[in-house]
């Protein structure tokens, strides 16, 4: 039903245009009266009707007045005037106002009719235009998303089209979930149904979902994965127990950037691909992968990525060698194997993204990299993918200079220092010997190692001092110093004052 309203100042003749005509026959139901101009306008803006019968003449504000100055607020309903006087200004007047139709008193039942059946026209038209609009612009919101979880998608345009929606994406975290039904023989056919999205998501948040294949996209901003999980965990027993649902849930990593939401996805639809590799278990995240070395993923990605950083390609080559090596010494599955591998270079992709984010445009296609690693027909094939990468990105980020280990240890000691560094812990990634390492460094730098840590963490100490608000305990942590009085003697020895009296110095020589 749409809204109507009528604003006269006589409540004999309100009364009569209530009973008029059949209001519910036109689609109309009257929604409020105002008995003069200003209590119209005022109920205008409460009660936002479609139509509006106003008289002309009325105390305090006439009726031309009022629907120019709901014209200037923005208000778009449809008016029409009635009135007792047949004048050709006031009629001019409301055809530049767009009034429809100027009905003179008393009030011509079948014109009146006739009238309200042209303003019902025109609103249905409206209407029937706004959700075509609507409907082609969550079809265009929906189609923005699915690009989103392409790997060769136009980032330029994205970002354009993502503003053009109004779509947010203004977060530091996004993780990306897929809901499919676990037995998959079952519905093939049937997508997630709409009343599913909304219960399991339920308490997410910040969440845009869409549709691929038949199942159900989750892309969560704002909250990482390990909360998600929980979340969902909660929504699928709501499903289970409220209406015998039957999905299956996987969750990929975190990313730190929308550009990056694709690598989450991709996580995301490789356990969504394998859940027969996960039995009986509802919702699977990367956590759940079989770890296939003695150390954590983190930590593999983590020495992969000091052997960049050194430009030890020869380590580089040797250690995927040997991660080869034990999957076919525990004669892994490709499933497995691919897990796994594409796991770790995601980390290895998101540690070098925050230290050399600024180099990222010139380093290999990652998602190519990606790509190969899940079509690979050989474990050597697998492993030679991987391998070249690193050895690729070694190339323009790693220090490569063999003749100058000093040079290379000193550029690891830079973009590392916030980290528990130990000579003994250098020297072995080198591959040099403690001892030895210790004297070609103080030789050539005229400090010990640890005087020149020192030396690093507090110059950084100083720059952020003076260009960020942090505490001094903050400070501590971020240069590398767990414990904030040791921090304080260091900053003095090397600077000579406090860190207070420091900033309280660069104020004054400032001023």
């Amino acid at each position: 039903m749409y809204r109507l309203m009528i604003i006269e100042d006589e409540p004999i003749i309100r009364a009569g245009l209530r009973k008029l005509i059949t209001w519910s026959d036109f689609n109309f139901e009257i929604c409020a009266e105002g008995v003069d101009g200003k209590d119209g306008l005022k109920k205008i803006f409460e009660y936002s009707p479609d139509l509006v019968l106003v008289d002309i003449k009325m105390p305090g504000m006439n009726g031309l007045d009022l629907i120019r100055e709901a014209r200037k607020r923005k208000f778009d309903g449809k008016f029409i005037i009635l009135t007792g006087y047949a004048d050709f200004e006031y009629a001019k007047s409301a055809i530049s106002l767009g009034v429809r139709a100027y009905l003179l008193k008393p009030i011509d039942e079948d014109e009146l009719r006739e009238s309200v059946m042209q303003v019902l026209a025109e609103l249905e038209t409206k209407r029937i235009l706004d959700d075509y609009h609507s409907v082609s612009e969550s079809k265009a919101r929906q189609d923005v998303l699915r690009c989103l979880l392409q790997p060769q998608a136009d980032k330029k345009r994205l970002e354009k089209e993502i503003k053009l929606f109004g779509l947010d994406f203004k977060f530091d975290t996004f993780c990306v979930v897929i809901i499919s039904r676990k037995n998959e023989t079952e519905g093939l056919e049937m997508p997630i149904n709409a009343e599913t999205c909304m219960l399991v998501q339920k308490g997410l948040g910040n969440v845009d979902s869409v549709t691929v294949d038949n199942n159900l996209v989750l892309i969560c901003k704002g909250v990482s994965y390990l909360k998600v999980k929980v979340l969902l965990a909660k929504g699928n027993e709501r499903l289970k127990r409220d209406y015998n649902g039957n999905h299956f849930i996987s969750i990929g990593h975190d990313v730190s950037r929308w550009e990056d939401i694709i690598f989450s996805y991709e996580c995301a639809k490789l356990l969504t691909n394998n859940k027969f590799l996960f039995k009986d278990t509802d919702i699977v995240c990367i956590d759940d992968l079989k770890i296939s070395h003695e150390n954590s993923d983190e930590n593999f990605a983590s020495h992969i990525c000091d052997l960049i950083e050194i430009g030890d390609t020869d380590s580089i080559r040797k250690t995927f060698r040997d991660l080869g090596d034990l999957y076919k010494s525990r004669v892994e599955t490709e499933t497995d194997i691919k897990l796994q591998v594409i796991h770790n270079m995601i980390l290895l992709y998101s540690m070098l993204e925050k230290k050399y984010s600024d180099k990222l445009y010139d380093l290999p296609d990652f998602n190519k990299v990606i790509e190969c690693a899940k079509n690979s027909l050989s474990l050597n094939e697998l492993i030679g993918v991987i391998t070249d990468y690193s050895v690729k990105v070694a190339g323009k980020i790693g220090i490569t200079s063999t003749d100058n280990i000093v040079k290379r240890v000193l550029s690891y000691m830079e973009r590392n220092y916030v980290n528990d560094l130990k000579l003994e812990d250098l020297a072995k990634l080198f591959s040099y010997n403690s001892a030895y390492l210790g004297k070609v460094f103080k030789k050539a730098t005229g400090s010990s190692f640890n005087e020149v840590l020192n030396s690093i963490r507090i110059e950084n100490a100083k720059r952020l001092l003076l260009e960020t608000d942090l505490k001094v305990y903050q400070i501590s942590e971020q240069v590398g110093y767990s414990n904030t009085d040791y921090f304080y003697s260091k900053f003095r020895r090397y600077v000579g004052v406090s860190p207070k009296e420091f900033i309280e110095r660069n104020k004054s020589q400032a001023e």
